[in-house]
């Protein structure tokens, strides 16, 4: 784990301090699902549904977090710019983070 360092007082010590959380917090821009969006109460079936992402960015995939019924939720064909297309193996609601 990175520490910081011992800074005096003063403009150059809020310079080293920035420096150092660019430092510390810059990998985090590289986490994809860091950047996503949730849907909630996603209704999916054995039909294709077109879920309007937002990200403007083709996702580089999908977490469920919650869903009611046992039931495998995919993407059925390549998503695009503007949507992710999402079936599930039968009647499931679902929430979903899109990232």
């Amino acid at each position: 784990m990175r520490r910081f360092t011992n800074t005096h007082l003063g403009m150059d010590s809020v310079a080293q301090t920035l420096r150092e959380l660019e430092i510390i917090l810059g990998p985090l821009h590289e986490v994809p699902f860091l950047s996503g969006r949730k849907f909630s109460g996603l209704e999916l079936s054995t039909t294709e549904l077109r879920v309007q992402h937002g990200l403007r960015q083709k996702p580089e995939g999908f977490i469920v977090l919650t869903q009611n019924a046992a039931q495998v939720i995919y993407e059925s064909s390549v998503s695009d710019l503007i949507f992710i297309n999402l079936k599930a193996g039968g009647a499931v609601t679902a929430d979903v983070w899109v990232f």
